[in-house]
């Protein structure tokens, strides 16, 4: 998301990634999806990022600020709200990005609704 009402809609830093993102559906499976190996809150987002730039070779563009504007869903008391502690470690170790996403999700599919402009995929992690 470009601007979010959390940062005072601005842009905190040129590498900020997440909230509102859309992809090809060629492009998310060449990334391997998001990763698996963040539980709780932070670093899937800037992982993700660095899946696009460094793995896909491809930049990131973004709607200008005054269009794209977007209000955060809090999650205050919600156990998936809370701050990663090892988020930071992940991120900066020197995990395998082709190790981790896609390729190692173990879920059982229960149902798939086409709409317009989503795609809701339904299912369990096993």
């Amino acid at each position: 998301s470009v601007a979010v009402d959390k940062f005072h809609y601005r842009l905190l830093y040129s590498t900020l990634f997440g909230g509102v993102t859309a992809f090809s559906l060629s492009d998310f499976v060449g990334a391997n999806g998001y990763p698996t190996i963040y539980w709780g809150w932070g670093g899937e987002d800037d992982d993700m990022y660095l899946r696009v730039v460094k793995k896909l070779n491809k930049s990131i563009t973004r709607y200008p600020i005054e269009i794209a504007r977007y209000k955060m869903i809090r999650t205050l008391n919600h156990t998936s709200g809370k701050p990663n502690p090892d988020r930071y470690t992940i991120l900066y170790s020197k995990y395998n990005y082709s190790r981790d996403g896609i390729n190692t999700m173990n879920y059982k599919l229960h149902n798939i609704v086409f709409h317009k402009l989503f795609t809701l995929i339904n299912v369990t992690l096993t």
